[in-house]
């Protein structure tokens, strides 16, 4: 409420006055003597320049304000609060490029007066009528452009937003894509789309068109940086009319919303060491060896159609008639196996503005599904247990049978996983029966909960949070430069293109303070990673669980035995 008051009487009276007030200032520190002769011309020019173009402001913020405030009480959100920030948004016309001009002209006029030079003044009346002229018209337009553009809208015109393709793998390239149909543009002015994009996928959509998109269809596009694993809903983005110069910036709208959907994908996944066991049976996830059988086997003579790959070519040449070995019979055994994916992650257990904790959810998300590949293709009764936002945007646990030929729906759920703190991991175990073989895959960053299973087995994978992280972090400086061979190159070019906004001071004050903000969250992360890794594994080995370290690599998830469990659980009593 405060910053959207402060913004109005700034853009209102500061942006007008403020002129005035160096001047008078000037005055009494130097000699204007020659320039007081001028002042009755001065402040005629002052009221043909200054004052048309604060007029043309109030009737602009004055139009445009009353249609929103119409559209808020319809909503039945006309509250003070609302009008205020209506009021600052669409006083707010003068972009950084606008401010830079006028404090230029500003500043001209001190030297001008300091210096008593002449041709300063000349460059601080052109800057300043420049600005006061374009910042004029813009506002007079504005609600002329914003009435033009909704109606349009609403009848032919639109603006639609699309990924392609909208699901893709982990890593896979992605492109983003706007399509402009008869949309009007003013002349001398720019329409200008933009959307931070969420941190993970390293991107922010910003796009320009100028009078190309009155045609029929004007499509623009641009590639997605990152595609890391997630559920990503985009927009709506923010659409504005900006002028051939850059000083104004008009707001007519938020639309065009999209849905990128990333897949998880599956990993090999190698036991290095299968836990030494005390059990009558190994584990769950030692793969189980065929050895060769003592068993007796039944012939009978070959019949024309039968499978010639079952001919017993000895017997047959000691019998003298082709002779057929009749299939042997095995011995069946399927399991029933809970697969949970542990997400827990209680509100104040951890920074929230911790950077890089997803990359640990990623890696295990990878094995989740990877082991339920591996136990569906030997047979066993597989169901996925996770907690996941629903197409809606709910969280819920979610619980699913995994069947063969069905891992796209096993990445699909994969994609919807999130940190959570509201289902812990006896939240999550409570649908398995006496005979069923839990396994939990886990990353946490507190301790287990207490208590029993109520299982035939239980069996941890556990991925220490620091090993999931990268093996280094980047620089400030490679952070700035987007990399570590431009790191370099960033000190003697502009990071971004010639004419960018982002090439100002404060604009590279502002993307300097958010790189070191999230370089110190990350190194905040790691620290709490390497404290509560070791001792969260030594808590659950003391368990008397089945425990299973997890190395994550590019293409291979290796499995590390670390401790077979000593217990049999039947109805929560030890057998």
């Amino acid at each position: 409420m405060i910053r959207n008051l402060v913004g109005i009487a700034f853009n209102l009276f500061g942006l007008f006055l403020l002129p005035f007030v160096v001047g008078f200032v000037c005055a009494l520190f130097f000699e204007v003597s020659q320039v007081g002769e001028t002042l009755p011309f001065l402040v005629i020019i002052s009221g043909l320049v200054i004052a048309p173009s604060f007029l043309m402001l109030m009737f602009g913020v004055v139009w445009k304000t009353r249609r929103e405030l119409k559209l808020l009480k319809t909503a039945g959100r006309s509250d003070f609060r609302s009008v205020i920030a209506s009021i600052h948004r669409h006083v707010s016309v003068v972009t950084p490029r606008g401010w830079s001009v006028f404090l230029a002209g500003l500043l001209f006029v001190v030297l001008s007066l300091a210096a008593k030079w002449a041709d300063l003044s000349m460059v601080a009346v052109l800057a300043l009528t420049s600005f006061y002229g374009v910042v004029g018209l813009s506002t007079f337009l504005s609600g002329f452009i914003v009435s033009s553009f909704e109606a349009q809208i609403r009848k032919r015109a639109s603006v639609e937003r699309q990924m392609s393709p909208a699901v893709v793998l982990a890593g896979e390239v992605a492109e983003e894509r706007f399509t402009f149909r008869r949309v009007p543009v003013p002349p001398l002015y720019f329409l200008l789309v933009e959307d931070p994009l969420p941190p993970r996928l390293a991107t922010t959509s910003r796009y320009a068109v100028g009078s190309g998109a009155r045609r029929e269809e004007l499509v623009v596009a641009g590639r997605i940086r990152r595609t890391p694993r997630g559920m990503y809903r985009l927009g709506p983005a923010h659409i504005y009319f900006q002028d051939a110069l850059g000083f104004t910036r008009i707001s007519v709208a938020s639309l065009a919303t999209a849905e990128l959907k990333v897949l998880p994908r599956f990993r090999h996944l190698q036991i290095v060491e299968p836990p030494r066991s005390n059990l009558e049976k190994p584990d769950i996830l030692t793969r189980p060896h065929r050895f060769p059988t003592e068993d007796y086997f039944r012939f009978r003579d070959y019949h024309s159609g039968d499978d010639t790959r079952r001919i017993q070519w000895k017997l047959s040449m000691k019998s003298g008639q082709m002779q057929l070995r009749m299939p042997e019979t095995k011995e069946i055994s399927t399991k029933n196996v809970l697969l949970v994916l542990d997400s827990y992650l209680p509100a104040g257990r951890m920074l929230d503005d911790a950077v890089g904790v997803e990359e640990v959810l990623d890696k295990m998300v990878e094995t989740w599904i990877s082991m339920a590949q591996e136990l569906v293709g030997r047979g066993d009764r597989v169901s996925l247990v996770c907690a996941a936002r629903d197409s809606a945007g709910e969280l819920k646990v979610e619980l699913l049978q995994a069947t063969k030929g069905g891992h796209v729906r096993w990445q699909d759920l994969g994609a919807r996983v999130i940190w959570q703190g509201r289902w812990d991991i006896p939240a999550m175990l409570k649908e398995a029966g006496s005979d069923t073989h839990g396994v939990i895959v886990s990353s946490r960053f507190q301790a287990p909960p207490p208590g029993g299973f109520e299982g035939a087995s239980l069996t941890w994978i556990y991925l220490p949070p620091e090993k999931a992280l990268a093996a280094r972090d980047p620089s400030l400086l490679e952070a700035l430069a987007g990399g570590p061979t431009r790191a370099v190159l960033w000190l003697f070019r502009l990071p971004y293109a010639a004419g960018s906004d982002e090439n100002g001071f404060f604009a590279q004050l502002r993307i300097f303070r958010e790189q070191a903000g999230r370089l110190a969250a990350r190194k905040r992360l790691r620290m709490v990673a390497k404290r509560d890794g070791e001792r969260i594994l030594a808590q659950i080995l003391a368990r008397g669980d089945t425990v299973y370290r997890l190395e994550t690599g590019q293409g291979t998830h290796r499995l590390v035995g670390l401790r077979s469990g000593v217990t049999r659980y039947s109805s929560g009593k030890a057998a």
